[in-house]
């Protein structure tokens, strides 16, 4: 028979090096406490943004896509080298303006092949632990003119669409397209290939659109998956 013992530390916890031994943190009655995992990755600082607009970081709104869903015009293309395995965690648009009535939302691929057009925003993600030494693998652009290499998709993430009308003056915009691995339940693990064999490709659909686009996902070296 084994026992399992839980420190009760609900006041004081103890912080110790890495590599060192503890028991179990729990409350006073014996709860154990535990972090969610996508939390330890980010002080573990491996989790990584982007939240483009017209910029890198979306000073001003930027003008995606006009009109239906164009594999050669990216509004987000992410490549991941072989080295890394990417999980995404976290898919919202913004949307500031429209204008006819046209399918809007975003679609977002794995997949391969694609190359933006010369014209785009080159982005830097940024780590959600700002003191981390860590970086991204990845290659980030954004908000690409039409004319690239066409993308090819081979599974979908998620999507979020919906008719959608100018609103009045009086009105604010109702629909706030998004995904997040929560939500979902899910989220796949997408490992990186000899470039550009492995991509997530973000397109927003709609006419005459500006906003904004945030994505975040967990960057992990390719041993920890394979």
């Amino acid at each position: 028979m084994s026992h399992t013992y839980i420190l009760g530390q609900q006041n004081s916890p103890s912080a110790v090096s890495d590599a060192v031994d503890l028991k179990l943190r729990g409350t006073r009655d014996g709860a154990a406490f535990t972090a969610p995992w996508i939390q330890a990755l980010v002080l573990e600082g491996r989790v990584f943004g982007s939240g483009n607009g017209a910029t890198a970081l979306g000073v001003a709104a930027g003008t995606f896509s006009d009109g239906a869903l164009d594999t050669d015009e990216f509004d987000y293309l992410q490549t991941i080298p072989a080295t890394v395995a990417v999980i995404p965690v976290y898919i919202r648009l913004c949307i500031v303006t429209v204008g006819t009535a046209l399918e809007t939302g975003f679609h977002a691929f794995w997949g391969g092949s694609g190359v933006a057009h010369a014209t785009n925003v080159a982005v830097t993600p940024h780590n959600l632990r700002p003191g981390s030494s860590n970086v991204s693998a990845c290659t980030v652009v954004t908000i690409a003119d039409t004319g690239g290499t066409a993308f090819v998709p081979a599974g979908l993430i998620a999507r979020d669409v919906a008719m959608m009308l100018t609103p009045a003056a009086n009105q604010a915009t109702a629909f706030i397209p998004q995904w997040s691995c929560a939500q979902a339940g899910y989220a796949p693990v997408i490992e990186g290939g000899v470039s550009p064999t492995k991509q997530i490709a973000i397109f927003v659909t709609g006419q005459a659109e500006t906003g904004y686009l945030h994505h975040v996902w967990v960057e992990l070296p390719i041993a920890r998956v394979t």
